[in-house]
C-alpha cells in the first residue's frame, strides 16, 4: 500500500499541480491516505469533504484531457528484447506513470551462450543474466506500473535444453529450468573464481516488493490472460504474416472460449487484424536487429521493431480507439540513446 511519502511534492511542482495529483491518486485508489491526511499534507484551509468534492471535478477534467474515460486497465506489452541485444529502455519513457500492468511477453534474455548459433558475440550466461536483471529493473523503474507479468519465451528454454544435454538426471533436479527462475524469483550468485569474490543479485520480486509493485512469474508460463486478452509467446513459428497468431488462436479456442483478443510475441513482426470476432496482434520486437545474424543468407523476412499499448474497458474488452501498436524505427531509438 502507498503511504504519505508517495505523494510528496515534486521538485518544481506548483501547488495546484501537486493538489490535483494527490486528489487523482486518491480517486483512483493509488494511495491509502484518507482525505484528512491529504488535506493536512497539502496545508489547505478547507474541509476534507470539500477536497473530496473538488477531486471529482479534477478527475473528470483529467479524463477529458487525456481521453481515459471508460478505461480501467492500461497495459504495456514488450517482447523479444534479447538482452544483451536490447534497444535502450528510453524508448518506453512516454509511458511512465501511465501503465497499470507491464507485460514482458517472452524472450527477454537471449541465452546466446546456450544456443547452437555461432558464438560470435560470446557473452557468458552469468554476464547475460546480470544484464537481463538490470534491463528488467530499468524498464520497471521507468514505467512505474502497479503490476508486472513476466512470461517465458523460447529463448529462455535454451538453458534447460543445454543443461539436459550436459548433465545427468540426478543433477538436473537441482538446476533451474530457466534463467528467469533465478533472476525473478530466487536471486543468484555470480562467482569470480580468479579474484575469489562472489556477488549476490537479489530477485526482482524481492527488490520491487519493497516498492509495492507486484511482480508475477511462474516458471514455464508462456501465456497469460488479462481481461479478455491473451498475451503469449509460443514455441511454434510460421514465417507468414500473422500465421503464427492464427495457429495460436486455434489452439486457445480449444482451451478457452472466453478470450476475444490475442497479443503475440516471438514473431518479430508488427500487424493486426480481426477474424471470427477475435482481435489478433503481433507486437514486434525490442532488440537491435542489426546485431542479430540468425538468418543471414536464409532470405527470411526481416524483423520489425515495436511494442503494444492496450486499453481495457471495465469488462476486460479492448478499447480500439485507445489501443495501438507502436513501431520503432532507427531514428526513434537513435534519438533516445
Amino acid at each position: 500500500m502507498n503511504n504519505i511519502t508517495d505523494l510528496h511534492r515534486l521538485e518544481n511542482e506548483d501547488m495546484m499541480a501537486w493538489q490535483i495529483r494527490c486528489c487523482l491518486a486518491k480517486r483512483r485508489k493509488e494511495t491509502d491516505m484518507d482525505w484528512i491526511e491529504i488535506r493536512n499534507m497539502l496545508g489547505l484551509d478547507i474541509t476534507p469533504d470539500q477536497l473530496r468534492k473538488q477531486a471529482v471535478g479534477y478527475e473528470e477534467y483529467d479524463n477529458y484531457i487525456h481521453g481515459y474515460s471508460g478505461i480501467t486497465t492500461k497495459i504495456l506489452s514488450i517482447s523479444d528484447a534479447h538482452v544483451p541485444f536490447n534497444l535502450p529502455t528510453s524508448i518506453f519513457k512516454e509511458y511512465k506513470n501511465n501503465v497499470d500492468i507491464l507485460v514482458f511477453n517472452g524472450d527477454i534474455e537471449d541465452c546466446w551462450s546456450c544456443s547452437s548459433f555461432p558464438r560470435r558475440y560470446r557473452i557468458g550466461l552469468d554476464e547475460e543474466m546480470v544484464l537481463t536483471r538490470q534491463y528488467i529493473i530499468d524498464v520497471i523503474n521507468m514505467i512505474l506500473p502497479k503490476q508486472v507479468i513476466i512470461l517465458m519465451g523460447n529463448h529462455e528454454y535454451r538453458l534447460g535444453r543445454h543443461l539436459t544435454d550436459k548433465l545427468n538426471d540426478d543433477i538436473l533436479t537441482i538446476m533451474p529450468d530457466t534463467p528467469l527462475e533465478l533472476i525473478v524469483n530466487r536471486g543468484f550468485h555470480v562467482k569470480d573464481r580468479r579474484n575469489k569474490t562472489e556477488t549476490w543479485y537479489s530477485s526482482i520480486k524481492e527488490l520491487f516488493g519493497e516498492k509495492n509493485i507486484t511482480v508475477n512469474y511462474t516458471d514455464g508460463e508462456w501465456y497469460k490472460m488479462i481481461g479478455k486478452t491473451i498475451f503469449a509467446h509460443p514455441l511454434s513459428y510460421s514465417s507468414g504474416m500473422l500465421k503464427t497468431t492464427e495457429k495460436a488462436v486455434n489452439f486457445f479456442l480449444r482451451e478457452n472460449r472466453e478470450f476475444n483478443a490475442l497479443c503475440l510475441g516471438h514473431t518479430h513482426k508488427l500487424g493486426s487484424y480481426i477474424q471470427g470476432g477475435i482481435k489478433m496482434y503481433e507486437q514486434g520486437c525490442t532488440c537491435d536487429l542489426s546485431q542479430l545474424d540468425y538468418n543471414n543468407g536464409k532470405l527470411i523476412i526481416p524483423g520489425q521493431n515495436g511494442f503494444i499499448y492496450i486499453c481495457h474497458d471495465p469488462d476486460g474488452n479492448i478499447i480500439d480507439s485507445k489501443t495501438r501498436i507502436i513501431p520503432i524505427n532507427n531514428n526513434t531509438y537513435t534519438m533516445h540513446k
